[in-house]
């Protein structure tokens, strides 16, 4: 009899375990971890069940080492962070880096906890009252922990150091090829920078499909921060998403160098703004063409730096004619147009003696006749910038879908007409230093798989140093297009069985 209602009793509690709640809890990758043991500690020998498969564990953009950050006892200090942030960006679609994967090739993440969630979001978010109440009326500056201010700079960014890719394209009126991410995710670079403009010259007619595609390749770590257009030139700066919070509005002109044509297609467009309190200036061009009209070209750019009127609610001291003055950090990429002075028959024979990637150093071959390397060296225009070493093939002309320079009855002379320039603004304090610290250019290359247009791109990534700003900026407050984050996100995680996908979910 004891044993039938012990039997009866234990069938009862089995009964009733379905309806509490489980012993584990799944993770954001429906990974099931006990609740009495964290995914971070190790297993050990004892621990029944089969053997975990190897993971890769994954450091997300701005991620915070837990491990190393603890409340002090003091109130006042209990947001000390004894580690600095790490912005190592992750081995995800986001980024172009090596990645080494499981002989599965699956990547996957080891889950947090509930408890180590709870414990993370008391350090990081959890502000003390006491804390919020201290105020000092005898010392310290409005502007220390303002929002622009040093100590915010430097928890975004580290090292005050800010990365910008700069692209330009020559599109010939084309629709751009389905696949992008040799131009926009080059993978001579292994984290996406913080800051990406895509300047294009005879863009092709939609111009809300080419933003959506920038923001589809790039995915949901940046945003469009804000895009102009003057007939066929067009002009498109993303982001990095969580600093929209600390750049100015954006302010944009644009000049026209053929103002009584009624398709506009030479001319420039730019943008400009602060983040933190750091100028940039951002300009696409696309000149006069023809291999003899390198005064015409020369004209149009002193039209346009004298034509551009920014800033003109942003502030600035002293503000010149030159736009490019007004500024600490300018870009100036496009169609210049600018040819070889020599024939095409020795500049054939030397493309076809020659390998690339070419050495660092200069002259190469008839790159010293080149025109605007003449114009550069000689001041009448562009006073200032400065380029870096040019290591590929020349980026015009092509037949369209081939890697064939023109076979047309024109033959043009293969040349480098598209071009990257950019200069910086010295005399600014920095830091304790009397200069801005120099503009670094880490990477300038071409991207020769695609062959859509007559032209090739050109990319290159910068470095530049960032200071701290003040809050009587006029900032974004978030502000950014949408409608091209939406659609370009949901183009992008709409399934492609064309090339064999499977149904597997991604949750980023």
């Amino acid at each position: 009899m004891t044993m039938e209602s012990n039997s009866h009793k234990f069938k009862q509690k089995k009964s009733l375990s379905r309806y509490l709640l489980p012993n584990k809890i799944p993770n954001k990758v429906g990974v099931a971890v006990n609740r009495s043991q964290s995914a971070r500690e190790p297993r050990t020998e004892h621990e029944e069940g089969p053997p975990k498969r190897s993971m890769t564990i994954s450091k997300r953009p701005l991620s915070l080492n837990v491990a190393n950050m603890s409340p002090t006892k003091d109130p006042s200090n209990f947001l000390q962070i004894n580690s600095p942030l790490d912005r190592g960006t992750s081995v995800s679609e986001n980024n172009v880096a090596d990645a080494s994967l499981t002989d599965d090739n699956v990547l996957m993440e080891k889950s947090i906890s509930h408890e180590s969630v709870m414990k993370e979001a008391q350090v990081l978010y959890l502000i003390p009252t006491m804390q919020a109440r201290q105020r000092n009326f005898l010392q310290g500056k409005i502007g220390a922990n303002s929002l622009l201010g040093p100590r915010e700079l430097e928890r975004v960014f580290p090292n005050r150091e800010v990365t910008i890719f700069v692209g330009t394209w020559n599109m010939n009126g084309h629709t751009p090829p389905k696949e992008l991410n040799d131009f926009v995710l080059p993978i001579g670079i292994k984290h996406v920078p913080d800051i990406l403009v895509f300047g294009t010259q005879e863009s092709c007619s939609e111009r809300f499909e080419w933003e959506v595609c920038l923001q589809e390749t790039l995915g949901p770590s940046h945003i469009l921060y804000h895009s102009i257009s003057l007939g066929t030139l067009h002009l498109a700066v993303f982001v990095r998403r969580d600093l929209i919070w600390y750049i100015s509005i954006p302010e944009d002109a644009s000049l026209s160098v053929r103002p009584g044509t009624a398709f506009r297609t030479k001319g420039a467009v730019a943008c400009s703004f602060l983040l933190f309190g750091t100028s940039f200036l951002f300009v696409t061009a696309h000149l006069t063409a023809h291999q003899e009209k390198v005064k015409e070209r020369v004209t149009d750019v002193r039209k346009i730096v004298n034509s551009l009127d920014l800033p003109k609610v942003l502030p600035c001291k002293n503000k010149s004619k030159d736009v490019t003055q007004n500024f600490d950090y300018v870009f100036w990429s496009g169609d210049l147009n600018f040819r070889l002075a020599t024939p095409r028959s020795k500049v054939l024979e030397w493309l076809s003696k020659t390998s690339f990637p070419l050495p660092e150093h200069l002259p190469h071959g008839y790159l010293h006749h080149d025109q605007l390397c003449s114009v550069l060296a000689d001041g009448a225009a562009f006073k200032g910038f400065t380029e870096a070493k040019i290591t590929f093939p020349p980026t015009y002309k092509y037949d369209p879908g081939t890697q064939n320079f023109d076979t047309s009855s024109k033959q043009r002379t293969p040349a480098y007409t598209d071009r990257i320039l950019f200069k910086h603004r010295a005399g600014r304090r920095f830091s304790g230093q009397m200069e801005t610290p120099p503009l670094q250019c880490l990477v300038y290359d071409s991207v020769s798989s695609i062959t859509t247009s007559d032209h090739k791109p050109v990319w290159g990534v910068f470095k530049a140093h960032l200071r701290p700003g003040l809050d009587t900026i006029p900032l974004a407050a978030g502000l950014f297009h949408r409608d091209v984050y939406l659609e370009g996100l949901k183009r992008r995680a709409t399934l492609n069985d064309s090339k064999g996908a499977t149904a597997v979910c991604c949750i980023q």
